[in-house]
């Protein structure tokens, strides 16, 4: 505020001054200024009262490379107008610019930079749109929004700090089987259906005669009339393909060493591609991992669910993992297996292939387990003497650098993007390196 406490008091004094010794104008003077004062600071406390600030969003959840359009609404409902108002607000970092604007601002930190300045007449409302490239998959939170603004007569500041809750979930690029190097037709064969059969109840394949403890719902009332006894249907039985993946977050042997980010960001973009494709097949999907999420105190587990929402849950997962590995793969790989459906296909993403990892998935295999690798590696893995299917799948070299083109060398435009990775995929190398043992 323009008058401070001691402003105020000087003020009063000069009244009083003025009302001592009979001085009109000293007196006017005092009694005017202390009115302005009064008034500016009644429009002070009520200029942000009814100014709404709010930012849209036209996606929650994106893919790598895909734009996000933010909305920043501000929207005056009070009956006075705001001559000036501010507006400080940034994006989080691993969201950039999507369009090459030089007037652009950045903050230090080189975050987007959402601030406004503008005016408003009462009821008036106003937006600015900003889009932004997701860089990085990962959980952002926007931080918070500082509004200030100046009231009618210039002379008093408001305030405020807007702490919102806008959240944004990218996650990892996906990649069709093709761009990836795996067969597109039956990649890993016949998925190994869980061995617990389910009853259709819309394939009636006969009847019976009532037993103690069959549903109500399930008496064959035909069947019943024509045998002169109680009948319950008998239903054909079904399963159901599931298929669980494991994903290895360790990049070295030695924990002390830290993580390869190329490789560890290359697997679980390969894990959610899996994902993708398993959602698309119909196959029933889940995700085990020796890496751990935000708040969670053991090891990461989306258990198989047939539901609507099962990939989003699996790629979310994939988009909050952190790198850090709470335990050796393979005896993640061997305590892991009593939280498994019987029967499920385990894909195990990994890059390494060190001779513990391989010893355990071979006793998994002895035990009868169904087991597909794929390994993640710059390297082909070393397949000797492994009987299940093992393929390489190398980084692209377009994933890392965040480059975008087609199969010709030239830029795909990311607004595209979305569709090219769910469905057709991403160009991959020109002669994808691959080692299938069947």
């Amino acid at each position: 505020m323009l008058f401070d406490e001691r402003w105020i008091t000087l003020l009063v004094f000069i009244t009083l001054i003025g009302v001592i010794v009979r001085a009109p104008a000293l007196t006017a003077l005092g009694v005017l200024t202390l009115s302005l004062v009064s008034v500016s600071e009644f429009l002070r406390r009520r200029v942000l009262k009814d100014v709404i600030y709010e930012r849209r969003f036209n996606e929650t959840r994106l893919f790598m490379g895909e734009i996000l359009e933010v909305s920043c609404n501000l929207t005056n409902r009070g009956r006075l107008p705001v001559v000036s108002l501010f507006v400080d607000d940034s994006a989080p970092a691993g969201l950039q610019l999507a369009d090459d604007d030089p007037s652009a601002k950045f903050n230090a930190d080189d975050r987007v930079n959402l601030a406004q300045h503008s005016a408003l007449k009462p009821g008036e409302h106003t937006a600015r749109v900003t889009r932004l490239r997701a860089m990085k998959r990962g959980y952002y939170s926007f931080g918070t929004a500082y509004v200030r603004a100046f009231d009618i007569l210039g002379l008093s500041m408001s305030e405020r700090t807007d702490r919102t809750a806008d959240r944004l979930i990218v996650y990892p690029r996906v990649f069709s089987l093709e761009a990836l190097g795996l067969p597109t037709r039956d990649p890993f064969g016949q998925f190994a259906a869980l061995r617990r059969l389910i009853e259709d109840p819309s394939r009636i394949m006969g009847a019976r005669d009532y037993r103690y403890g069959d549903p109500f719902r399930q008496v064959h009332w035909k069947a019943t009339a024509h045998m002169g006894r109680l009948q319950t249907r008998v239903c054909e039985h079904t399963s159901e393909p599931t298929a669980v993946i494991m994903l290895n977050v360790s990049t070295f042997e030695q924990d002390w060493r830290g993580s390869d980010v190329e490789r560890y960001e290359w697997a679980l973009s390969v894990a959610g591609s899996m994902a993708v494709w398993a959602g698309e097949a119909g196959v029933t999907i889940g995700l085990s991992s020796n890496g751990t999420a935000p708040y969670l105190p053991s090891a990461l587990r989306v258990r198989p669910r047939r539901s609507p929402g099962q990939l989003a849950h699996v790629l979310e997962s994939l988009a909050v993992m952190y790198s850090f590995a709470l335990s050796s793969f393979d005896i993640f790989l061997l305590t892991e297996q009593r939280h498994l459906p019987m029967g499920a296909t385990q894909i195990v993403v990994t890059a390494l292939l060190t001779p513990e990892i391989a010893a355990a998935l071979l006793r998994l295999y002895d035990l009868g387990k169904n087991i597909i690798v794929i390994s993640v590696d710059r390297e082909p893995p070393d397949i000797t003497n492994l009987p299940f299917p093992v393929y390489h799948v190398p980084p692209l070299e377009s994933y890392w650098t965040g480059g975008y083109w087609d199969a010709n060398g030239k830029p795909v435009d990311p607004v595209v993007l979305r569709e090219s990775q769910v469905g057709a995929g991403q160009p991959g190398p020109a002669e994808p390196k691959a080692g299938v043992r069947a």
